[in-house]
């Protein structure tokens, strides 16, 4: 009997390797063949074959992100969430046997979205494209200031700062860019980047990159059911019909409907912030401390590290004090790695 899979994670850094490996361990102990390929941070590894896929007898895909299943036509699949590999490999093994059998013509309702909506699935893909660009742009900037100081002074720390201002400024249309493609496949990508950058332009921030990926990707969505075109001219669907209506609408409804009201709202929240001093800071660390612990690496906590990522750029940009690092170093105690080794000694 032979299973094959697939893990992935919102980070692609721990949960993606837990599940593969836990997946891999209950498969040899009840004499099962499996191999499992991993999506992670970077890129495909141990990918199927052909000849695998043609072999296996079902497939289990246990990820929090979007999964292309296009490959696994007419075999048995099982679609959860990455933590169900984690926890309970055993379970799904037999799952995977009794599953229905996947059909690219047909939606298979995934057993993951019985627990978590797709909107989270959408939401974790956009994630997992942004983090390497905060990472990277945040560590430039860091960079910049350990070499010319907190004003970045000097030829080479400003070149270096200017980088990670760049690349940190990229996160808001990948967010919204893949978002949008988690929804829609790449006809998305285009509206969803073009919605993120104009929230970056608005000021609109994490919120407006958010409600612009998924108002890009849900038009696109029905763009493609409402738009049949003859066979000649279908080509032209994904290259110049779908982006060119798809832009100038998001836009629009980004720039003169969406993106006010959201613009308003944050940067009255981040003026808030920005006021708050003393004993105020402290409280609102012990709160955002305390949401990144509760349940370590999950959205509540990712919800309370780009709030601090958010407003750490914010400051940069308009200030060089130094109360932005107590918000972000606050937030910076995520876990994927520390969840790995929780995961690990449990």
């Amino acid at each position: 009997m032979k299973i094959v899979g697939i893990t992935s994670c919102s980070t692609g850094i721990a949960h993606t390797y837990m599940a593969a490996e836990n997946l891999e361990i209950a498969a040899k102990k009840r004499q099962i063949e499996m191999k499992v390929e991993t999506q992670g941070s970077i890129g495909a590894e141990n990918v199927l074959t052909e000849q695998e896929i043609a072999e296996a007898d079902a497939v289990v895909i246990a990820a929090s992100t979007s999964v292309n299943k296009d490959r696994f036509n007419g075999k048995r699949l099982l679609e959860v969430d990455v933590t169900e590999a984690i926890n309970h490999p055993d379970d799904l093994l037999d799952r995977a046997l009794n599953a229905a059998i996947y059909s690219n013509g047909t939606e298979v309702k995934s057993e993951a979205k019985a627990e978590k909506s797709g909107v989270y699935s959408h939401l974790m893909t956009g994630v997992s494209y942004m983090i390497p660009f905060v990472v990277a742009g945040g560590i430039c900037i860091a960079l910049a200031f350990a070499f010319g100081g907190i004003n970045a002074e000097g030829e080479l720390a400003s070149s270096i700062n200017e980088l990670g201002g760049i690349t940190m400024g990229l996160m808001w249309p990948v967010l919204g860019g893949y978002i949008a493609f988690s929804i829609a496949d790449r006809p998305g990508l285009v509206p969803g980047m073009a919605a993120g950058m104009i929230a970056s332009t608005m000021n609109a921030g994490f919120l407006g990159a958010l409600l612009g990926g998924f108002l890009a990707g849900y038009t696109v969505y029905w763009l493609k059911k409402i738009l049949k075109l003859p066979p000649a001219l279908s080509g032209l669907l994904p290259v110049l019909i779908l982006p060119v209506i798809s832009v100038l609408f998001v836009g629009l409804i980004m720039k003169f409907v969406v993106g006010i009201p959201i613009t308003a709202l944050n940067e009255g929240i981040t003026n808030w912030l920005n006021s708050l001093s003393g004993m105020n800071s402290v409280l609102l660390g012990l709160l955002l401390g305390g949401m990144m612990a509760i349940d370590l690496a999950g959205p509540i906590g990712k919800a309370a590290y780009f709030f601090g990522v958010a407003l750490r750029c914010w400051r940069n940009k308009h200030s060089h004090g130094s109360s932005h690092g107590f918000w972000h170093g606050t937030t910076t105690s995520d876990g994927s790695l520390f969840n790995y080794f929780r995961e690990k000694l449990i």
